[in-house]
């Protein structure tokens, strides 16, 4: 069963929420035909706020016209599309994905493990990882950091996820190894996309240096990008992540012992 994944490795600029929806368009534009579109963590903004004051300023004057810019994106290349963003409701602040269908949100995902100074810019997320049909394939939300935690990619799994989208701000590499682990231990595709560009700003300077990856459920580097701007786009075969056998007497999910995990519910 056929499916298309594209990332959008973009060079972001803190601030030009403008200029950052202009050139991840031309890079949209590059592609050929994908089903489903994954962009990095924070995608129009940036990533390293002052304050939590400024992420609030940027969640209230960016955050509908990020979601309305996926809206019509996936709206006018009839796919899905996840991306990360700024967003402010109710007087909360969070590092959110939302996902977009065929021109609408069907969901927002709050991050639930915050890295570092992301502890004083936003609130944790407060709901469950969830996941979305997106034409042939049912997609669950991760972002960055949460890669740290295998207990966000099971979850998803167990909804029920082929693909495993996780827009990302990454530093280190090790989240690439990680994220192969989280995709043979559920049997799904995991899609890594992470940003290029510097933030240099609050202190600190920091430099992303992209190499952004889809991982097929045998562990398996479909796609890797450079250090640059780029965009691309893989075929996968879904049905490798319905199938849930390691071999004809091993199953991921029914070989759990559940029974023995009581710990992992104590705090």
């Amino acid at each position: 069963m056929s499916y298309r994944i594209g990332v959008i490795q973009p060079n972001i600029v803190f601030g030009d929420v403008e200029g950052n929806m202009e050139r991840l368009l031309k890079l949209v534009n590059a592609l050929r035909e994908w089903d489903l579109l994954v962009l990095p963590e924070l995608t129009f903004t940036g990533y390293v706020f002052e304050s939590r004051e400024e992420a609030i300023e940027y969640g209230k004057r960016y955050m509908d016209e990020s979601l309305k810019w996926m809206e019509n994106i996936s709206g006018e290349y009839g796919g899905g599309v996840v991306a990360g963003f700024v967003e402010h409701v109710h007087g909360k602040v969070f590092n959110s994905a939302a996902i977009a269908v065929d021109g609408e949100i069907k969901g927002v995902y709050r991050k639930i493990h915050l890295f570092y100074k992301e502890k004083e810019w936003f609130d944790p997320g407060d709901k469950e990882p969830f996941v979305v049909d997106v034409g042939k394939a049912r997609v669950g939300i991760m972002i960055c950091y949460d890669w740290m935690f295998p207990e966000v990619a099971r979850i998803l799994s167990l909804e029920g996820a082929d693909v495993i989208a996780h827009p990302a701000n990454l530093v280190y590499g090790y989240a690439y190894t990680a994220m192969k682990a989280r995709a043979i231990e559920n049997l799904v595709y995991v899609a890594t996309v992470n940003r290029v560009g510097r933030d240099n700003r609050a202190g600190m300077d920091i430099t992303f240096k992209g190499g952004s990856q889809i991982v097929s459920p045998k562990m398996e580097v479909l796609y890797r990008a450079g250090d640059g701007e780029e965009a691309g786009v893989v075929d996968i075969d879904l049905s490798l992540a319905r199938d849930k056998r390691y071999t004809k007497l091993n199953h991921v999910f029914k070989d759990r012992r559940i029974e023995l995990y009581k710990r992992l519910l104590k705090p």
